[in-house]
């Protein structure tokens, strides 16, 4: 019963009574505040009851509002008013155990009706977490969990929520008996008592070190832990190195991780990510066995868990843990890639590297999980500067200029990272000016010659004209200083350096350059008269050339380290066209007549011959090349038209393959040999398409290489063919992609198209062609010059596309026309215009 509404200054108050008008009850509260009567009653024997209200001030008068309500009470008449009379009348174990139980009943605490607790006993067979929600329907009652003693949980699990406000109990609890006590809190009430209960999945975590629960890498574990089963340990056992990772997947409250070595002692302390978060140990360990400890979070009563542990072996330490120790990557020039790791147990990874030339570094570390820095030192110690970047973003050095020298990378962890990484690092050169005409003038060096790992060439500093220099790839030096020297036609031999030059007294003669002095070696035409040596060429342990003498006649003529002497055969050298020579069997081979036979010489005349060449006086032979064994060459026996020849020894050459039918007046050309295979270009069919050709020296094995009227066997063909290895390169005509860079083994397959350096089409929609030049060997590597459309630089090759790459920028806004590619050791010089200086010497 409630009574309220009433008059400010008034006073009036409600009273229970029973039919004899006897009071029950009654607030007496003063003033007009609001009263309420709760109270239970009874209906045996059947009674009548009367709600009394009445002025306590009569003087004031005051309307009010009464409202009245009864629920009958709904107790199941069970006695159950202590644990032992639970244990006989309310055992509610059997629906417990399988899922769920649902009663209805009633509390009270004072009243003509009174109930103060009610107790419920449940046996649980499994480990589990128990639910239990109390609804009362009207009045306040609360809750609490009791052990089988009938004591308080401890800790304490009770809830006493006011009101009609729902009362919760969630807890982990183990098999065995407990009582739910429900009890009236200074009210009355009907309720509705649900208990849930949800037994735990098979325990898989041993409960100590010593029963731990052995999992195979990788593993998945389900598992939870709570009040009753408060820790789980798994062990495992690495065969190798490996780095661990151990993390939970999923997690329904807060539990942590610790990682022990078998003995129980912590390697890594105990993870404390709050709530749900996700803890995880990344750790690199050595082979043996470990263990993992997974522990309640603080005030966590109960945390299911799936536990994932995966293993990465990490390989054998190759880069060293300090730099005395570093792995020697040798003299870089091009790419280098490795793979490594570091972490807990491999703190630092050393590396060290030579520098020939100043070049352009560029580093990448990827592949990271963690976070690994990387320092770059000179062989001093000094740290050239770089930036490390946080977390597992990529670490990179771009186009750093780094002088010839040495120097150590360190790659090492952040703090305590684990990570493996990719370690990629690519050198590239830099072109440096070696200026000899200061200024905007061109010094036009020429005869670019290797001679004791250095370079000698002629150039003109615009003051004392053209003569002998040398160049180690950081200084010039001029060796000559004489008016008018203008040395020519630079060859090595015996180890010393020979040229024709030009003096007042002598004219155009022979000289040497012993690396001390220049000497004069000839007068052939005596006195001022200029002998002009030509055709210069080394066969064995002698030199020979061709001269004019005071007969005007051009003949040859035989240096041998002590004198020079005629070789008297009168060959009737052409003075119109330049004889050809070449050294094969310790003899030289040669061009006479006019260029219309094929001559051999050992310096003397007994020693001196014709070769037979299609039993013609005019054979025209030409584009001689030294295979192996045999001499090949291109001539015409006057009925074949010109084909390639070949000789070995005696006094005949033979035709290698009549490949052009009919008497052809086109010669193939560019003969190569690369290994034991002659390659060469031809136009079998006089259809105007120049096919790539190669021969093992038999006419069966004699073939072209792709189909004729194909890429690149197209119009002009082949031509630059060059060797590296046993890879022949060469500028390929192909009517999409243009001339450009192509290599072969000798198989169609493996014909193909290196890279198309100049992309796209011209105004006339024909493909641009970069039309590469000057291809040289370099160590393995391919050189040359080509056009990109941007500029006419230096680029190197090992074949493949990625690695076909532009290496010089000497003339970023114009061609830099890159010529005359020299080897020299590691270096390699050149000739190129940067568009400011004039053509000079550059290195790279």
């Amino acid at each position: 019963m409630s009574l309220d509404g009433l008059a400010a200054n008034s006073n009036a108050n409600l009273i229970l009574t029973d039919s004899n008008g006897a009071t029950i009850t009654a607030p007496n509260l003063s003033g007009n505040a609001s009263e309420n009567i709760r109270f239970t009653l009874n209906n045996q024997p059947s009674n009548t009851y009367y709600a009394r209200i009445y002025l306590v001030t009569p003087a004031v008068g005051t309307t009010y509002n009464l409202t009245l309500s009864a629920e009958a009470i709904l107790d199941s008449g069970i006695s159950d008013n202590t644990t032992a009379l639970a244990n006989t009348n309310r055992d509610i174990s059997a629906a417990v155990n399988v899922g769920s139980y649902s009663g209805t009943d009633f509390v009270a605490s004072s009243g003509f009706v009174t109930d103060a607790s009610d107790y419920y006993k449940f046996t649980l067979n499994n480990n589990g977490t128990i639910g239990i929600n109390l609804n009362p329907s009207s009045g306040n009652a609360d809750i609490q969990l009791l052990n089988s003693s009938g004591q308080s949980l401890q800790p304490a699990s009770s809830s006493t929520q006011t009101g009609i406000n729902q009362d919760s109990i969630n807890r982990s609890l183990a098999a065995g008996s407990y009582y739910i006590q429900v009890y009236a809190s200074a009210s009355s009430t009907n309720y509705n008592l649900q208990v849930n209960f949800t037994a735990d999945a098979p325990d898989q975590g041993g409960n100590t070190v010593g029963n731990a629960t052995l999992v195979s890498l990788p593993a998945t574990v389900s598992d939870l832990v709570n009040t009753i089963d408060t820790q789980d340990y798994y062990k495992f056992t690495l065969n190798s190195t490996a780095l661990v990772d151990i993390g939970f997947t999923s997690l329904s409250a807060d539990a942590n991780l610790t990682l022990q070595d078998q003995n129980g002692s912590a390697i890594v302390p105990t993870t404390t990510q709050l709530g749900t978060t996700l803890d995880a140990i990344r750790r690199s360990l050595n082979p043996g066995t470990y263990n993992i400890l997974v522990t309640r979070g603080t005030g966590t009563t109960a945390a299911n868990y799936t536990l994932s542990v995966v293993a990465q072996t990490i390989g054998l330490d190759q880069a060293g843990n300090s730099q005395g120790a570093a792995l020697d990557l040798g003299t870089l020039n091009g790419s280098v890639s490795g793979s490594e790791f570091v972490g807990s147990i491999d703190f630092n990874d050393y590396y060290k590297f030579n520098l020939n030339t100043s070049s352009s570094f560029n580093l990448s570390l990827s592949g990271l999980n963690d976070n690994a820095d990387v320092q770059l030192f000179r062989s001093n110690g000094t740290q050239v500067p770089t930036t490390n970047q946080t977390g597992s973003t990529n670490e990179t050095i771009t186009n750093l200029p780094l002088s010839a020298g040495t120097y150590y990378i360190r790659i090492y962890p952040s703090g305590s990272a684990e990570t493996f990484y990719n370690l990629d690092i690519t050198v590239e050169p830099q072109a440096q000016q070696l200026e000899i005409n200061l200024g905007s003038g061109s010094s036009e060096p020429d005869n670019l010659t290797t001679w004791n790992n250095a370079l000698y060439f002629t150039a003109n500093d615009g003051t004392t004209g053209i003569q002998l220099w040398k160049s180690d790839g950081t200084t010039n030096t001029r060796i000559t200083n004489a008016s008018g020297f203008n040395p020519d036609d630079l060859i090595v031999f015996n180890n010393k350096l020979y040229f024709t030059a030009t003096n007042s007294t002598f004219g155009t003669e022979l000289w040497e350059y012993n690396g001390a002095s220049v000497t004069r070696i000839s007068d052939i035409n005596l006195n001022t008269g200029s002998s002009n040596p030509s055709n210069l060429t080394v066969v064995g342990n002698k030199l020979f050339f061709t001269a004019v003498d005071s007969s005007s006649t051009r003949k040859l003529w035989v240096y041998n380290s002590t004198s020079v002497s005629l070789v008297d055969i009168n060959p009737g050298f052409s003075s119109s066209q330049s004889p050809t020579f070449t050294a094969f069997n310790s003899k030289l081979f040669f061009t006479a007549k006019n260029n219309s036979e094929l001559w051999s010489t050992d310096g003397t005349v007994a020693g001196t011959q014709v070769i037979s060449v299609g039993e013609t006086t005019k054979s025209y032979p030409t584009r001689f090349r030294v295979v192996d064994s045999t001499l090949y060459f291109t001539a015409s026996n006057g009925t074949s038209g010109f084909e390639v020849w070949k000789y070995q020894n005696g006094t005949t050459a033979s035709l290698l393959k009549d490949i052009t039918p009919g008497n052809n007046g086109f010669a193939p050309t560019y003969l190569t040999a690369v290994g034991n295979t002659l390659y060469f270009v031809t136009d079998s069919d006089n259809d105007f398409n120049l096919e790539l050709w190669k021969s093992d020296g038999t006419s069966g094995g004699t073939v072209n290489i792709r189909t004729n009227g194909q890429a690149p066997n197209v119009g002009l063909g082949s031509f630059s063919l060059t060797a590296v290895g046993n890879i022949l390169y060469f500028v390929g005509n192909d009517p999409v992609t243009g001339l450009e860079l192509w290599r072969t083994d000798g198989t169609d397959a493996n014909t193909v198209l290196v890279k198309d350096i100049w992309t796209g089409t011209n105004a006339s929609s024909q493909p641009n062609n970069s039309i590469p030049t000057s291809l040289v060997n370099l160590n393995g590597t391919l050189a040359f010059a080509a056009s990109n459309g941007s500029n006419r630089e230096v680029w190197f090759s090992d074949g493949t596309t990625a690695n076909t790459r532009k290496v010089s920028n000497i003339n970023p806004t114009g061609n830099a026309n890159p010529d005359r590619l020299t080897v020299v050791g590691t270096q390699l010089f050149f000739t190129a215009n940067n568009g400011t200086n004039g053509t000079e010497l550059y290195v790279l």
